[in-house]
């Protein structure tokens, strides 16, 4: 089983070296509905939660990709960065989790901070009523862009891609050492036979 184990951490690690680094950096938005929708019944919350969901796929918007590229002055196509950028909604929520991905840590904590930026700037024209002095809904930042975290294959952090090396190297050196085990009995049978 060690062998198995030490084999699986040597094809990780060669993959780690191969592999450039790739950071994330995560927060969270709210949409708010400081507008009109926020007299209905329900204070705005349906009309919040629908809003997310959408603005969620907005995220990777090569549009606004474009604009946090004007912003930062980068050498890069709005495809690859909305690429590196994700949105997601929890069901029934009218949170937004964010990740920017960028290739060092630094970088994915400036990407994320200019980006909420023009994020917030996007949704905010996008809901604007003429005559209102307030946009039917807003992001508001909950949880700012955090330390960035190295992400490896599949974006998963380094931890879980070495744990997960460290399992599937202790199946593989068990399931070796029950076929050895079985195939040695076997042999031990045939020459008992035989002798």
């Amino acid at each position: 089983m060690l062998w198995g184990v030490l084999l699986a951490l040597a094809a990780a690690t060669v993959m780690l070296v191969l592999q450039p680094p790739m950071y994330q950096s995560h927060a969270t938005v709210f949409v708010r509905t400081p507008g009109d929708v926020s007299r209905v019944v329900d204070g705005g919350d349906t009309y919040a939660r629908e809003r997310a969901a959408t603005y969620a796929q907005l995220a990777k918007s090569t549009t606004l990709a474009d604009r946090v590229i004007a912003d930062l002055n980068l050498d890069v196509d709005p495809a690859t960065l909305s690429a590196r950028i994700t949105g997601k909604n929890p069901p029934g929520t009218a949170l937004i989790a964010l990740s920017v991905g960028a290739r060092s840590g630094t970088q994915a904590h400036q990407l994320a901070t200019v980006f909420l930026s023009e994020y917030a700037e996007m949704v905010r024209s996008l809901e604007s009523v003429p005559g209102l002095l307030v946009p039917r809904a807003e992001l508001v930042v909950v949880d700012p862009p955090g330390l960035p975290t190295r992400m490896v294959s599949w974006g998963l952090p380094l931890l879980v891609v070495l744990s997960g090396a460290v399992l599937i190297g202790l199946v593989s050196g068990a399931g070796a050492a029950v076929i050895r085990a079985v195939l040695a009995g076997t042999a031990r049978e045939d020459a008992e036979r035989r002798g």
